[in-house]
């Protein structure tokens, strides 16, 4: 099991946990991935550099992905078996949080942190233009990038 820990200063974090839902989880719609690459780490490994900690005690996959979201386009409610690093490189993205119900809105330039399983979202583009992100997966190796989660009440 991937062991991640995360400390990255000036980025706004949002985790999750699990809200009970009887509904199912909903697709991506209008969202087009590329994967640019992926490969495994196949020890554990520590990085220590600039305030920055990660670090697996195991091995680790790596993926990553340009994904491309036309306008309206979303990822769905999901979550990942990892943390994923994501940058916006155009337009606008919104992650809506299943644990709060809150909103933050990235726009070019800008990046923010999945934190893995319990950070339950989904991010839509609600500009008028496509939006895209380059999206960095740490994930256990052979673990999916991505795993569906009921969408919860309150939420879009």
């Amino acid at each position: 099991m991937l062991a991640a820990a995360l400390a990255v200063t000036a980025l706004g974090l949002a985790a999750g946990v699990l809200t009970a839902s009887p509904a199912h989880a909903t697709p991506p719609v209008g969202v087009t991935t590329k994967i640019l690459g992926s490969g495994t780490i196949l020890a554990g490994f520590t990085i220590h550099a600039g305030g920055i900690n990660v670090a697996s005690k195991d091995a680790a996959g790596l993926t990553v992905a340009h994904l491309t979201f036309a306008p309206g386009g979303t990822t769905g409610w999901h979550a990942h078996p990892g943390p994923a690093l994501v940058i916006v490189t155009t337009g606008s993205v919104t992650k809506y949080s299943a644990q709060d119900s809150t909103a933050h809105t990235y726009t070019a330039g800008q990046a923010f942190v999945e934190n893995g399983p319990t950070d339950e979202n989904m991010i839509r583009n609600d500009g008028p233009v496509p939006a895209e992100t380059i999206v960095t997966f740490i994930t256990p190796p052979g673990a999916p990038i991505r795993d569906a989660a009921p969408p919860p009440g309150g939420n879009p």
